[in-house]
């Protein structure tokens, strides 16, 4: 499963920077995976070299920060994930969400 999280992360960072974003904050519910993003060594596991990649892709960014957020914080993520696995195209939201996500997306606001 992390390593499904690890290539979401790095589309989304290649994404932010087809949009050419460069303040970025990336959240995510693996622990394990943000605290390996965050960490300055090299990667070597199996699968380091996606790890190194979100790591470089970051770094042409200004800034870039990678948090843990618990799952039960962050429902819109979940409820963005069930959607992509229902469709086979991809969907992008520049400036509003779709109004169903809309109550989800409050419900995660401090």
């Amino acid at each position: 499963m992390d390593l499904v999280k690890e290539l979401a992360t790095r589309r989304a960072i290649l994404f932010t920077q087809e949009l050419s974003i460069a303040h970025v904050v990336v959240e995510g519910d693996s622990l394990k995976v943000i605290t390996t993003l965050n960490n300055p060594k090299q990667n070597r596991t199996q699968w380091g070299h996606v790890i190194e990649d979100i790591k470089k892709a970051s770094s042409c960014l200004q800034v870039c920060s990678f948090s843990h957020v618990s799952r039960g914080g962050n429902s819109l993520a979940h409820s963005l994930a069930r959607r992509a696995v229902l469709t086979a195209d991809t969907d992008v939201w520049l400036k509003e969400l779709p109004l169903d996500l809309d109550d989800v997306f409050q419900s995660d606001l401090p």
